[in-house]
């Protein structure tokens, strides 16, 4: 009887060890086929917005490679593609798996064969604070508004930011609007982040007004404020933060918050990353997919 106990014993524990050598085999296949999924994507192929834009600018100061010492904007890497607008940097995004870039979040919202990484832990979209790349929409003029100027602001801190909520975060609650239907021509430019959203309230506003004629011209942020001190633009649309200088010489008001979405093809198997790697994949430090698993 305990030689028949003795080998129950012994059959109990090999069959503990057989199957725990099982899971042990199964998760070393789940981790390699991933390290095989990532390291198949070769080479990073980097997308970044051009200079002067401000979700580049935002960006690198969020992740932290905005300073230099080289006369660059930030230390993107020169071997970066560069994109002159939100719809290029998900066109390349969209026909690479190997790529990477960033953008509004509100461009995300009919792009095809893209996903945004969860960074930091936290999702772009989900309301959450936390996100680390948030980031204030603004709208900046110099001297006087004329009357349909200060009613169509009045509009957009009122009965805009209903729209606003539609692919962005209000900075007030939507409220009634009565508009005093002055006539009048604006110009916006600036941003290409900003622009969809401003063209959705310039048409709000007109209907309210039928007296107004207000035309959105993209270019990038840097472009809208300087023509915006200039007078070429009657009000300048900015996705960053204005500069001391800029400060000094226009009147701004933020109008919205936004996320900035780091996105890759849909085929690639990266669901979340930090900071940290973001800052040495776009400085050019890590250039391989399979870096990140190492």
């Amino acid at each position: 009887m305990k030689i028949v106990r003795k080998i129950m014993i012994l059959a109990s524990i090999f069959s503990v060890l057989i199957v725990s050598g099982c899971g042990s085999q199964k998760e070393s296949e789940i981790s390699k086929t991933f390290t095989e999924g990532l390291g198949q994507l070769g080479e990073i192929h980097i997308v970044s917005r051009k200079e002067g834009s401000g979700t580049r600018s935002t960006f690198a100061e969020l992740a932290d490679f905005q300073k230099n010492d080289e006369g660059r904007p930030d230390l993107t890497s020169p071997d970066a593609q560069i994109a002159g607008n939100a719809e290029a940097v998900m066109g390349a995004v969209e026909n690479d798996v190997s790529a990477i870039g960033y953008v509004s979040l509100g461009a995300l919202e009919n792009a095809e064969n893209i996903k945004a990484l969860v960074i930091n832990g936290k999702k772009a979209g989900a309301g959450e604070k936390a996100y680390p790349l948030r980031r204030t929409f603004y709208l900046a003029y110099s001297g006087k508004l004329s009357d349909a100027e200060q009613d169509f602001l009045t509009y957009i801190h009122s009965a805009g930011q209903e729209i606003v909520a539609g692919s962005y975060t209000p900075v007030a609650k939507s409220s009634s609007f009565l508009s005093g239907k002055p006539e009048g021509e604006i110009t916006v430019g600036g941003s290409t982040s900003v622009a969809p959203l401003m063209e959705a309230l310039a048409e709000g506003y007109m209907v309210c007004n039928p007296n107004a004629v207000i035309t959105v011209e993209a270019s990038d942020s840097t472009d809208g404020l300087t023509k915006a001190m200039e007078g070429t633009f009657d009000i300048g649309m900015s996705s960053r933060d204005l500069k001391d200088y800029e400060k000094e010489l226009l009147d701004y008001e933020a109008i919205a918050e936004d996320e900035i979405a780091v996105i890759v093809n849909a085929d690639n198997p990266l669901e979340d990353i930090s900071l940290e790697t973001l800052k040495r994949i776009f400085t050019g430090e890590i250039q391989s997919w399979k870096e990140l698993n190492q």
